[in-house]
């Protein structure tokens, strides 16, 4: 899985690159079909911090967007909402063998 981070200013620290990339991986390393993510966070200087996530699938693209008071708590509830949509699309594509 491809994972791409990409920021409107180069931060002082790679905290949250790292943090990214490890709950990413947590999540989503044992879904075969996820072929790349890339994750877009707004500038510090916004109150409320801001995650857009967009991850291609075999045949599609899906999106999440999620606000919180620090980016980590963003980047989890983005995850929250991404893993609602992959489990929707396994279950679509993926059928179980009886």
């Amino acid at each position: 899985m491809d994972i791409r981070i990409e920021r409107d200013k180069v931060e002082g620290t790679n905290y949250f690159d790292n943090y990214a990339r490890d709950q990413l991986n947590k999540y989503f390393q044992s879904y075969p079909f996820i072929e790349s993510v890339k994750v877009f966070f707004r500038a510090k200087k916004h109150e409320l911090k801001k995650v857009k996530m967009q991850m291609r699938l075999k045949g599609k693209d899906i999106f999440a967007e999620a606000t919180g008071p620090k980016y980590d708590i963003a980047l989890d509830n983005a995850i929250d909402k991404l893993h609602g949509q992959i489990e929707k699309y396994k279950s679509k594509r993926f059928k179980k063998a009886s």
